[in-house]
């Protein structure tokens, strides 16, 4: 994909998770990222890897001040919710601009969701 104005720009190595399957009872993606003092110029996006169905598709917003462990649920971040939508593979579901927060970050996936790319963007400020 070219860089070019209102393109989405993917980071090479700030993926949360590729290609993620959603599980009924929700599904942490297996990466945590370190957004350090970002806090208003990150957001996290949500595409689909491949087609399906989102229903009431929820991205919660874990937190923690290790990169190893103790990442629990922010109490006070927004936890997004998508009633309804039929992406097709590469369409973006979701994105979520990150609040204030500790040092590193993961994502909580939920719902009925098909697997999805999970990723860091960048906005202009």
């Amino acid at each position: 994909m070219a860089f070019e104005y209102g393109s989405e720009n993917r980071w090479h190595d700030q993926y949360f998770g590729k290609n993620v399957t959603v599980a009924a009872g929700g599904t942490e993606c297996p990466e945590r990222l370190a957004v350090g003092e970002h806090h208003g110029a990150l957001a996290v996006t949500v595409a689909a890897a491949v087609a399906g169905t989102v229903t009431n598709g929820t991205i919660t917003l874990l937190d923690s001040d290790q990169a190893d462990c103790g990442f629990a649920v922010k109490d006070d971040a927004p936890v997004l919710t998508i009633k309804s939508a039929a992406p097709e593979a590469g369409d973006i579901i979701a994105k979520m601009v990150l609040p204030d927060c500790k040092r590193y970050v993961g994502i909580k996936l939920g719902g009925t969701m098909p697997n999805c790319d999970v990723f860091l963007s960048y906005l202009a400020r």
